[in-house]
């Protein structure tokens, strides 16, 4: 047993990313081997599978980011009439309030450069807050939400220019820029993305792996298999392979078609509970298999050993009866011989000459 095991693990160690990915989904078979594995590699196999989901969610970020520039910018060629900026302050409308509507996810785009109470200002960011996204630009400062993020990025138009060698702004000035800095906006977008999704994404994903795998521990110990924690916590991380792919055809169609489904996370949940109990059950069915087979071979390994151990035992009985039949054959010639001298010497020598006889 130790040798299938050992066997098991050297070929866990040899498997890729890819091979075991696609495991993890059809085969409940494999997720025995997923068991062996080191803490180290299932935690390198949980990262490659997040980087995929934060790669795919990014992507669709900044697609939606980027029509929702677009819908921005053809709106400011349309409605702003004035723009100015100087020494840190914007001026857009003469201080008008402008508010639009982008799109489903920027809900709201909101100007207004007019001198704010700070009271006015915390009720706009309440506003945006209660928002899945949208912009507010201010005198001084501009406020971002993204639907993937939870709060709320604040920034100060003077030292986001500044940093750019930027004193002076006005409509066609801000056209131009964005036009030059469209590709620079979009991979930055990305990255910021990226960054923040795979933080946030990892921490959950890792919190479900660490619930999953107490489940894994507990349902093995219900059913008399000694599983390590690791092992169960190896088990978690795999099942949750079909999840997270689902998560990304969800955020996918979700993103082209606008379909929600309700109880998403729900269904996300449950599958992952189905993986672990039914890969433990199997587990279990398998090792229960293996040792009725090993009883098997060592049945069949004593039943061979005192057959050896009767047939040394009547070849040794053969070899002391020929032994001892040899020594008796040996013991009568033996005395047969004795006997033969005694006769041969008790017989007189008749025709011999007798001493100082003359004939």
């Amino acid at each position: 047993e130790e040798k299938i095991i050992m066997s098991k693990q050297d070929k866990v160690k040899k498997e890729g990313f890819f091979r075991a990915f696609i495991k993890s989904i059809k085969d409940f078979d494999k997720y025995e081997d997923f068991a062996l594995e080191s803490i180290g590699k299932t935690t390198v196999y949980l990262l490659k599978l997040i980087a995929i989901f934060t790669v795919v969610i990014s992507s669709l970020t900044t697609y939606r980011f980027s029509k929702a520039l677009n819908k921005i910018t053809a709106y400011y060629d349309d409605n702003i009439s004035q723009l100015s900026y100087e020494d840190g302050v914007l001026e857009i409308n003469n201080n008008q309030k402008v508010e639009a509507t982008v799109d489903d996810i920027y809900q709201n785009v909101i100007i207004d450069t007019s001198e704010l109470t700070n009271e006015q200002i915390e009720k706009y960011k309440e506003e945006l807050q209660n928002k899945n996204g949208g912009f507010l630009l201010l005198r001084d400062k501009f406020l971002y939400k993204n639907e993937m993020v939870q709060g709320i990025t604040e920034k100060n138009y003077k030292d986001l220019l500044e940093q750019n060698n930027i004193q002076t702004l006005d409509k066609q000035s801000i056209t131009n820029m964005i036009a030059e800095s469209q590709t620079k906006i979009y991979i930055v977008t990305f990255v910021t993305t990226f960054i923040l999704t795979f933080s946030a994404f990892f921490i959950s994903v890792l919190l479900d792996a660490l619930a999953l795998g107490i489940l894994g521990f507990i349902i093995a110990r219900g059913v008399k298999l000694k599983l390590r924690y690791g092992a169960a916590f190896s088990v978690a991380v795999h099942s949750l392979t079909l999840p997270i792919v689902l998560n990304i055809i969800y955020a996918i169609i979700k993103e082209f078609t606008g379909c929600t489904v309700k109880y998403f996370q729900t269904m996300y949940t449950a599958i992952a509970c189905i993986y672990v109990v039914t890969s433990i059950l199997i587990i279990r069915s398998d090792y229960i298999k293996r040792q009725n087979e090993l009883e098997k071979i060592k049945s069949v390994q004593e039943r061979v050993r005192e057959e050896l151990e009767q047939q040394r035992q009547k070849e040794e009985d053969e070899e002391a009866k020929k032994k001892e039949e040899e020594e008796k054959e040996n013991q009568k010639k033996k005395e047969k011989k004795q006997k033969k001298d005694k006769d041969e010497k008790d017989i007189p020598n008749i025709g011999s000459k007798p001493e100082g006889s003359n004939v």
